[in-house]
């Protein structure tokens, strides 16, 4: 079933700081991830984001109600990321560097506050699992009966694995 074009990846980013080009973490579906068929799991992941009207098989319209797993992951995990990060950047900054005097120490942390990579690592590993968690969690809407009986179960968000098993980050430093 042909899919309305979307983007190429389908994520949410949080920044160690504002501005632009600054560190960062994305996290969601990049353009890497396909399914077998060679169709974009950020394509598939937007549609059921968003919803979308689909031609079937035998050329009617189908109807794919929205199931925004990814904004709601985001409305709900936001803050919780935001301290995680804040938490992961001070226990960065405490970590003992090696001995070499007060120089030494200053460079080092200068060096953790401008490369806050292991922070943002640390960040994007719970906003993938936390996006993951929203995936499983989804029940409503319901599949619609045809839907069902063609995967057999009613599971929204889950057939295959795939939408599940492609959620990733990636850091920007």
């Amino acid at each position: 079933m042909p899919l309305p074009s979307a983007p190429l990846s389908t994520t949410t980013s949080l920044s160690s700081a504002p501005p632009a080009g600054n560190p960062n973490v994305r996290a969601g579906f990049f353009k890497t991830a396909t399914e077998a068929d060679g169709t974009p799991v950020a394509a598939i992941a937007a549609v059921q984001e968003f919803g979308a009207v689909v031609r079937g098989r035998e050329g009617h319209s189908i109807v794919i109600p929205p199931r925004p797993f990814l904004r709601q992951t985001v409305a709900t995990r936001r803050t919780a990321w935001v301290r995680l990060l804040a938490q992961a950047l001070k226990t960065s900054l405490r970590t003992p560097g090696r001995a070499g005097g007060t120089r030494h120490a200053l460079q080092t942390l200068v060096q953790r506050l401008s490369t806050p990579t292991q922070a943002l690592t640390t960040v994007g590993k719970a906003m993938q699992t936390d996006i993951t968690q929203t995936i499983h969690q989804t029940h409503t809407p319901p599949n619609a009966p045809a839907t069902i009986r063609h995967k057999g179960f009613d599971k929204p968000l889950v057939e295959t694995g795939t939408l599940q098993n492609s959620v990733t980050f990636q850091v920007e430093a």
